[in-house]
């Protein structure tokens, strides 16, 4: 049968140890003695609760122990009787307490038995003292020297630290220390019982990523609802061909757990999820994460996390969450697993009087202008000198737009009749 030793005094956890079901009860207190440090004049057996008496001439079966079971040592008030018993131990020198060792063994096979794993040949080295002495001595006195200076209250402390403690337990300094004591010893319980019930809470968990769909260049966006805003790099604007979109009039600097500098606004982008074309605005941050999907589009889409069925549903669609193997490498993180997006933004021009509304305050150099003002003020390329494909200008004229309102979009967006669309329905 295999059994488990839980030892309270140091915290330590033992096994599982290999033993046989007609193992008498002493025998294991014996090698509990040599390999858990169990000391029997200081400390006490438990098994289901009750208290296993040393000197009970039983086996392990008959007293109902099985496979897999759990024996925890715990500590007990020292008496002047168990002191007197242990001095004669504590008294013998070194060689003398190997010789005591090789005699118990001498005369108990079982306990001779559950030392064959690591000593193969101990039949021929109890048998031969100095050969025992020469092998097994430096273990055996290694092993009886850490039970020696291992602490004997229920705290695991200095034995002296505890002597003063408690000859006055209620001074407040006193009182204060204990109760640290204590409420470590419910930490380390709690840490014990989370690995033992529920280990799952210990491994990472991977981030919420999903593919979609920029210019027909796919990307896999992070989904943050604890951002504000949504953010891309610059460096995946310009691979998506956004970077000539970027109106710098939006600079300023983002500040949270770090700070990073805001290159601009994309005020309107559209970005195929699954299926489905959906509008979206950029800020665009010199971030180690390429696309970040915030709160303000999860909002504007009313997008639901669903981490039961692992989609995220937006805007009428549902898509599928990544696995942790097709998540970006390199992304840094913090202690916690989140990427570090700006919750706060700073001003980029102090004589800037007017501010955009948006769910973080930027500051533009200039005063912003509304969407038909840009079409209205076009570079000088303008509608003289400038042609488009009349079949590009009678699909964008069958969503509802003049003919005049849809040359300007064009002109606006350099030909570009995806970004002429968006720029129409602002």
């Amino acid at each position: 049968m295999q059994l488990t030793v839980t030892n309270d005094v140091n915290g330590e956890v033992y096994g599982p140890l290999e033993l046989s079901g007609d193992m008498m009860l002493m025998d294991l207190v014996a090698l509990l003695e040599v390999d858990c440090a169990f000391e029997s004049g200081k400390q006490q057996l438990y098994f289901n609760g009750k208290e296993l008496k040393p000197d009970v001439e039983k086996t392990l079966e008959e007293l109902g122990i099985g496979n897999d079971d759990l024996i925890v040592i715990h500590g007990q008030p020292v008496s002047s009787n168990s002191i007197a018993n242990s001095t004669s131990a504590i008294e013998l020198d070194d060689d003398a307490y190997v010789e005591q060792f090789r005699l118990q063994l001498l005369s108990n096979s079982a306990l001779r038995n559950s030392l064959r794993m690591p000593f193969a040949d101990i039949d021929s080295l109890v048998n031969d003292p100095q050969q025992f002495k020469t092998h097994m001595g430096p273990v055996i006195i290694q092993r009886r020297r850490m039970q020696s200076a291992m602490p004997t209250n229920p705290y695991g402390i200095p034995d002296e630290e505890y002597k003063k403690l408690m000859t006055n337990p209620e001074d407040p300094e006193h009182k204060k220390r204990l109760q640290e004591l204590q409420d470590k010893q419910l930490i380390d319980e709690q840490l014990r019982n989370a690995l033992e019930y529920t280990p799952e809470v210990f491994a990472q968990v991977s981030m919420l990523y999903i593919n979609m769909e920029i210019n027909g260049h796919p990307v896999k966006a992070f989904v943050d609802s604890g951002a504000q805003m949504t953010i891309i790099s610059p460096r995946l604007a310009e691979k998506t061909e956004l970077k000539r979109f970027i109106d710098n009039r939006f600079i300023g600097e983002a500040r949270g757990v770090g700070t990073g500098k805001i290159l601009g606004r994309v005020h309107q982008v559209q970005v195929k999820i699954e299926t489905q074309f959906i509008p979206c605005s950029f800020v665009v941050l010199d971030s180690n994460v390429d696309l970040l999907l915030g709160l303000d589009m999860l909002k504007r889409h009313q997008a639901c996390i669903d981490l039961e069925k692992n989609v995220l549903r937006i805007a009428g669609t549902e898509t599928k969450f990544l696995g942790e193997a097709e998540i970006p490498k390199g992304t840094s993180f913090d202690a916690v697993g989140n990427p570090q997006p700006p919750v706060e933004i700073k001003e980029s021009a102090d004589h800037s009087k007017k501010k955009m509304k948006t769910s973080f305050t930027i500051t533009p150099k200039v005063k912003p202008v509304k969407a038909d003002n840009l079409l209205n003020n076009s570079s000088p390329m303008g509608n003289t000198g400038r042609t488009f494909p009349e079949k590009t200008i009678k699909q964008l004229m069958d969503l509802g737009f003049s003919r005049q309102e849809v040359i300007q979009a064009l002109v606006s967006t350099n030909g570009n009749a995806e970004f002429a669309a968006s720029l129409l329905f602002q």
